[in-house]
């Protein structure tokens, strides 16, 4: 029962199974023939499910629960279990998200367009399913009829014909809309092989761009909890959810920013208050985009009172400026050398900057007289001719 598409067929094969086994009295069989709309995917076509069962949810929840937890673990324990999980799934899902970021998807059929398009939009595992999907159609199904206007087609398997009823695929040309009876894109967001093998038929290089939904493109976890992308009526069956979900975030950033603060509390209930006056006066069409002014851009913010402290180092460290590597490298100026003798004689001493120190005493000339030791019969005076004999001897050496 779960193989049926279509409520017709369901009920042929449900009167099939209850004339077989003469089960036309059966109690049980009756009471859950009167739900069959609640269990019976015949009948759950229009909703998006993305093919999950009410069954495998169970399945998987108990799956999870025994893995964490005992009979006898303490709800702590059970908590710490399921908190465990979640952060594995998340560190999957971050590597996933890194994996289609940093790696190509590789066609298995690189020359065809509507591959290369489905690689460089969907994620990996996605991308996997498309193109089963794609394969599948166009290697596995065959177009029994074609209506005079190419707006239906009747499609079905290569083999087997009369073991199977064909799917009907309707196709509008003015704005490239495909539906199928199987209806795989309202359950689950591909489209499936049968209107695949007609896009194929028709000679469609491209996927038309309101079957591509967002929620299954490599960029679906940015796009989603970074901002809100703004989409038309119909390309998104989950573009409401998307955009609450983003108000819902943002209002919660402010409202953190703004807790602990009396002025910006107050500022920020004031403008949610005649911001819900102001859509409630768009909704009701009193007001118009021409004549609609925000009051809370007019408001001005709140100017805070209160000052930065004054600046000061801790307690052990000087205010003087930090010095570099090269100013501490920097060897210091020795001080000048002043003899004790000029000090005596009471000489001014210019400053520093341009002071020459005087020559040393051994070699003045009132020094080199009162030597003892003098040549006698020299032309020439002592100072002159301890001077040339020094002269001398520098350019002999």
């Amino acid at each position: 029962m779960s193989k049926c598409d279509s409520e017709v067929e369901f009920e042929r094969s449900w009167n099939e199974m209850i004339l077989e086994g003469n089960l036309q009295t059966h109690e049980w069989l009756g009471d859950l023939y009167k739900i069959r709309s609640k269990w019976s995917t015949a009948f759950n076509k229009e909703y998006f499910s993305m093919g999950i069962l009410s069954t495998q949810r169970s399945e998987c929840t108990n799956n999870v629960c025994h893995g964490i937890s005992k009979p006898t673990s303490s709800i702590t324990e059970c908590f710490l279990g399921l908190e465990k999980i979640i952060t594995n799934w998340r560190r999957n899902e971050q590597d996933e998200d890194h994996k289609c970021r940093q790696s190509e998807i590789v066609p298995v059929i690189r020359s065809s367009s509507i591959l290369k398009q489905a690689a460089r939009f969907y994620s990996r595992k996605l991308y996997s399913f498309f193109e089963e999907e794609f394969l599948h159609g166009v290697g596995g199904m065959s177009i029994d009829f074609v209506s005079n206007d190419s707006s239906k087609f009747l499609v079905n398997y290569t083999e087997n014909k009369d073991q199977s009823n064909p799917w009907v695929v309707h196709f509008d040309s003015t704005d490239c809309t495909i539906q199928c009876t199987c209806k795989k894109f309202e359950t689950m967001g591909l489209l499936c092989c049968h209107s695949m093998r007609v896009l194929r038929q028709l000679d469609i290089v491209k996927i038309p761009e309101k079957y591509l939904m967002l929620r299954w493109s490599a960029k679906a976890r940015k796009s989603f909890y970074s901002g809100y992308v703004g989409l038309g009526k119909g390309t998104d069956c989950g573009s409401g959810f998307i955009f609450r979900n983003h108000i819902s975030r943002f209002a919660y950033q402010i409202s953190t920013r703004a807790q602990g603060n009396e002025l910006a509390e107050q500022y920020m209930l004031g403008a949610m208050k005649d911001m819900a006056e102001n859509i409630d006066l768009l909704v009701e069409g009193k007001m118009t985009n021409s004549n609609f002014i925000c009051k809370s851009k007019s408001r001005a913010a709140p100017v805070s009172a209160f000052k930065d402290p004054q600046k000061r180092r801790p307690k052990g460290i000087s205010n003087a400026r930090l010095k570099g590597y090269w100013e501490k490298k920097k060897q210091k100026k020795r001080p000048s050398i002043i003899s004790k003798n000029t000090l005596d004689k009471g000489i001014d001493i210019p400053s520093p900057e341009v002071y020459i120190p005087s020559m040393p005493e051994c070699f003045t000339e009132d020094f080199i007289n009162r030597r003892k030791t003098r040549e006698e019969g020299s032309p020439y005076t002592p100072y002159t001719r301890m001077m040339m004999d020094s002269f001398t001897s520098e350019l002999e050496f």
